[in-house]
């Protein structure tokens, strides 16, 4: 693996996370759906205007942005701890547990940390099962 990042000593990659482009694709579907209701408020209450485009203008520049940095969020779960590939990583022993939320995983960390997010899991419930065998518990 050319691309992963430097690893310490004695530590393996157990699971290489790649983002799904099909777990995004639902959540921009889910967007646009949610989105068509505001759009069709405004083009009730502004008929002549071009403000019913603003909340679909709105989501698809979102949804645009969010896909051009879709490869941003890859990870890497190894013996000792998770990688994010922005630098940001977390050791196993200060994460608490692990939770799924509308198929983001979330890594809690122990104390007042920030959770780390890994996005858009294929199988969140295999990227789960994986984080826990790494982490040592069932």
């Amino acid at each position: 693996m050319t691309d992963a990042p430097p690893l310490n000593d004695d530590e393996v990659i157990l699971l290489d996370h790649v983002p799904s482009l099909r777990a995004f694709r639902r959540v921009a579907l889910l967007l646009i759906a949610v989105t068509l209701l505001p759009t069709i408020a405004f083009a009730v209450v502004f008929p002549d205007t071009y403000w019913p485009i603003a909340p679909l203008f709105v989501t698809c520049f979102l949804l645009f942005q969010e896909r051009f940095t879709l490869g941003r969020h890859r990870a890497w779960v190894t013996n000792q701890r998770v990688l994010v590939q922005g630098g940001e990583s977390a050791a196993w022993d200060t994460v608490s547990e692990a939770t799924m939320t509308l198929g983001f995983v979330k890594l809690r960390r122990k104390g007042a940390g920030r959770t780390l997010t890994l996005s858009y899991a294929a199988d969140a419930t295999a990227l789960i099962n994986a984080i826990n065998s790494a982490r040592g518990t069932t």
